[in-house]
């Protein structure tokens, strides 16, 4: 007699988030952009090249703001759908599909999202008190999957 297994699968559950924004986040960067800035100084780097190091570190982080969830990023909501993903940006209505990229790192709590749309490369700094448990967990799972 043969032994039968259960065939396992996984079914695919729908993800849809609209991350809430996360002060701490936010708190971090500006103080990392602000260390990273006063670096060149404190290690007495020629004064044109402090200044022009403590330039680059202020003008990233606008950058790095614009990653993190809430009103001054540029996504506004991630979801998958059947076996596509889509996205919406900041200031439209509509959604567009979109594709993770390989710059996308998921850890235990906190997800580095890497976005590819036919306007760009969009990224975002997902923590897990931006999002609800239960899509953080699913988006972790689908985003291994995927990448």
């Amino acid at each position: 007699m043969i032994n039968h297994l259960p065939v396992c699968s996984m079914t695919s559950y729908p993800v849809e988030i609209e991350p809430r924004p996360v002060r701490h986040l936010a708190a971090v960067a500006m103080l990392l952009h602000v260390a990273a800035a006063l670096l060149p100084w404190a290690t007495r780097c020629p004064a044109w090249l402090a200044a022009l190091l403590s330039l680059i570190a202020i003008a990233a982080l606008a950058a790095t703001i614009g990653s993190l969830p809430g009103r001054r990023g540029r996504l506004r909501s991630l979801a998958w759908r059947g076996d596509a993903w889509f996205v919406r940006l900041a200031g439209e209505a509509c959604e567009r599909p979109a594709v993770p990229g390989p710059a996308t790192r998921v850890h235990a709590d906190l997800i580095t999202l890497d976005v590819a749309t036919a306007q760009g490369r969009l990224g975002w700094l997902l923590t897990r008190r931006a999002v609800d448990p239960d899509q953080f967990r699913r988006l972790k799972a689908r985003l291994r999957l995927a990448c």
